[in-house]
């Protein structure tokens, strides 16, 4: 009963043995090397990229004069995350011409002014784009337009009151831009029963200053009238 009894205890420490050795890495003197999960690839930071928008978004220059140029300015903004490398510009529509020069470089939230000019040739509406692009690819394009008017003539004219003068000879009338002078002399002298004179030269758009001025047989002028304005209307 002994015999048994022993036995029966050395396996049962034998199995402890077993069931510990099996539990520790590297048990009984060989190296147990666990594989390690190969690392993930590391993301690349984002880059971004550039966004232009034009404030205003659409430049409308109105009715014009034929061969009169106007200016409006829009302001070119990077609203993107990456620098905006402008390289080329192009205008389209005639009459419509840009005061830039490519390339332009724009960091993100940086800006710029650009001048557009409309100058009618001829009269009628005219429909067009002002466009902004990189290395052929369009970044943005602003829609433009405006109507080109033909001058209508127009005339003013000038009367005043006769002179009492025993020697009057006759009358010259005189034209400015600028209120108070100085004046151009617009008429041949006139006779002295002459009270209008119509100037057939004016602008549409312009305002015209006029003064009449008597002359005696001597050829002595005498000081300016009172000074009227006229504004031309337009066209």
């Amino acid at each position: 009963m002994r015999r048994i009894s022993l036995a029966s205890k050395t396996f049962a420490l034998f199995l402890i043995l077993l069931f510990t050795c099996l539990g520790v890495v590297g048990c009984g003197g060989g190296s147990m090397n666990a594989a390690s999960p190969a690392p993930s690839p590391t993301p690349s930071p984002a880059t971004g990229s550039p966004s232009l928008t034009a404030t205003p978004n659409s430049l409308g220059f109105g009715s014009q004069v034929l061969n009169t140029p106007v200016t409006l300015i829009v302001k070119i903004t990077n609203v993107g995350t990456a620098t905006a490398n402008i390289t080329q510009d192009s205008i389209s529509g005639a009459g419509f011409s840009s005061g830039v020069a490519t390339p332009i470089t724009l960091n993100p939230q940086q800006s710029v002014s650009v001048s557009v000019i409309f100058n009618p040739g001829a009269a009628g509406t005219v429909s067009g784009s002002f466009t902004l692009s990189s290395n052929g690819t369009v970044m943005l394009s602003v829609p433009l337009s405006g109507t080109g008017l033909a001058p209508l003539a127009h005339s003013v004219d000038v009367t005043w009151v006769a002179s009492t003068s025993a020697s009057l000879q006759g009358y010259n009338v005189y034209r400015g831009t600028v209120s108070g002078g100085p004046y151009s002399k617009i008429s041949p002298i006139l006779s002295p029963t002459t009270l209008l004179f119509t100037d057939a030269t004016p602008l549409s758009g312009h305002q015209y200053f006029y003064v009449v001025t008597a002359v005696d047989t001597s050829g002595a002028e005498s000081a300016a009238s009172t000074e009227v304005a006229v504004s031309i209307p337009t066209p």
